[in-house]
């Protein structure tokens, strides 16, 4: 399981925009190909998603949470995938525009889980809900 973190809260003028137009974009695109079509890489689930303040309003941080099959797959992803590798190239076009000054945090944490430490609840889901989509293909 990986959950990458984007916090754009403090940024301003060019870095701002750099973000909001540049990179973003290329991150929401390669998120939803994870959640599109990633069970053929081995994400079983991918979800990009928001965060929101206590009355629901958006607040300037985002994350995306994946499911992997293992963390070979995940790591070949990374490595390898157009996806990955564009998210890559406008990470480091960015950071070298701003000559390595941001005011963008970014994170990633991830955790390999043994089966007895899941345990997963899916209440009126569809197939391929969360890491269902999994079991779908097998």
């Amino acid at each position: 399981m990986i959950r990458s973190g984007q916090e754009w809260a403090d940024t301003t003028g060019q870095e701002r925009t750099l973000y909001l137009e540049d990179m973003e974009p290329v991150l929401r695109e390669g998120m939803e190909f994870l959640r599109d079509q990633g069970l053929g890489i081995g994400c079983y689930s991918n979800r990009y998603m928001h965060h929101l303040d206590a009355q629901g309003a958006p607040l300037q941080k985002s994350f995306g949470l994946s499911y992997w099959r293992s963390l070979a797959d995940m790591e070949r992803w990374a490595e390898s995938h157009p996806t990955h590798v564009a998210i890559f190239g406008s990470f480091m076009r960015y950071v070298q525009t701003l000559n390595f000054q941001l005011q963008l945090r970014v994170y990633h944490e991830v955790s390999v889980l043994k089966a007895d430490e899941q345990r997963y609840e899916y209440i009126n889901c569809h197939a391929r809900s969360g890491l269902m989509n999994g079991l779908a293909a097998t």
